[in-house]
């Protein structure tokens, strides 16, 4: 990958950030659409709606995202889902949303419900091409249901962008389509943006603390926008780049075969030093013990904590035992004595617990 073109479109993007997400034409609306989304899908509400009206209601704001005037996607899965509620309901929970070892386990789960799903509009709306579900809306969904692990794919963006920034995989098209070449670009280009503090720093202070916005650490939202926005407002102009199939002729099966070894080799060797890292940090909080400190809970009032498991507690109280977990994010957990200093701390070993699983199970996938 060309990295001096991808930091440069990173930089137009920056430049264009402000006008891009306020003054001008308000990309911004794509966290919108995810927390829209979210809002409604993750509610108790929603276990009480059809499919159809639960997916209706969670997409209104992501139709711009998805819809254009050739197709509607979504209100083509309303339809047929007020039809084939539980056949439809199925290829989203059991199919695309389902749990996946590999990219390419992920990639047949999507063309499989592409798929199905296309069967059912046949069958039901033969004259409604409108209603075709295509790559870019199943990855819209993906992305709105967990956008820390998915990124959102269109064609035109990607592969425009994959040209400029001469990345050295085809992502392909139709049934030579290849996601994982895709996310390990994607990847390669959030790797690229935090790299780039301002621009962060500007990210953060438009959306975070914003209720009616997603706020995405992961930056896999970002990395579509960047693509897209590169193509939508040309922030290529007359850059300079190898064409890309002189630059894949460079490259041998068994060229590419070697470099993901050796980079797969350097990811796991990375990760196995962060994880060893974060272990020794995990050391200050293995002799920290809670077990027989009062605590207050405002609707039960004193009691006294009778098991640990790390930042995991019960508390014996008048008549009732509780379980709670000691961190920030817990409102409602109970007071220690000095409860400010307490709680950072179990705030932070959860963290650097949470930091290792992560690591590990990236580890495991690149064993696999």
């Amino acid at each position: 990958m060309n990295k001096d073109n991808l930091h440069t479109l990173i930089d137009r993007y920056e430049e264009n950030y402000y006008y891009l997400n306020g003054f001008g034409p308000n990309e911004k609306f794509k966290y919108y659409a995810v927390k829209g989304f979210r809002d409604i899908w993750f509610s108790e509400e929603a276990r009480t709606m059809p499919f159809s009206q639960m997916f209706d209601e969670a997409t209104k704001n992501s139709s711009i995202m998805i819809n254009n005037r050739m197709i509607t996607p979504t209100k083509g899965i309303v339809k047929m889902a007020e039809q084939r509620p539980k056949e439809v309901e199925s290829l989203f929970r059991d199919l695309l949303f389902a749990p996946y070892g590999s990219i390419d386990e992920l990639q047949k789960h999507m063309d499989e419900f592409l798929e199905r799903i296309e069967e059912i509009r046949v069958e039901l709306f033969p004259r409604y091409y409108r209603y075709k579900q295509e790559r870019h809306a199943a990855s819209c969904y993906l992305s709105f249901i967990a956008p820390q692990e998915h990124y959102i794919y269109r064609f035109s963006d990607a592969e425009e962008f994959a040209v400029h920034v001469e990345f050295e995989k085809d992502l392909g098209a139709g049934s030579w389509f290849k996601l994982a070449n895709y996310y390990e670009m994607a990847d390669e280009i959030v790797k690229a943006l935090r790299e780039h503090d301002s621009l962060l720093e500007k990210y953060e202070k438009l959306l975070k603390g914003n209720d009616a916005y997603y706020y995405d650490e992961s930056l896999h939202i970002m990395a579509f926008d960047l693509m897209y926005c590169c193509r939508c407002y040309n922030f290529y102009g007359d850059m300079q780049y190898i064409p890309k199939k002189k630059n894949l002729e460079t490259y041998t099966a068994e060229q590419l075969q070697e470099k993901a070894r050796q980079e797969r080799k350097a990811k796991i060797d990375e990760i196995d030093q962060r994880i060893r890292d974060l272990e020794i940090q995990m050391d200050q909080f293995q002799d920290i013990s809670l077990i027989g400190v009062e605590v207050t809970q405002q609707e039960y009032g004193t009691g006294m904590i009778i098991e640990q498991d790390g930042s995991k507690i019960t508390v014996r109280f008048a008549g009732k035992t509780m379980k709670y977990v000691i961190n920030r994010k817990y409102v409602r957990r109970p007071r220690f004595e000095d409860d400010e200093n307490i709680v950072d701390v179990f705030t932070e070993m959860d963290e650097i617990k949470e930091q290792k699983k992560q690591l590990e199970t990236q580890k495991r996938i690149l064993l696999r």
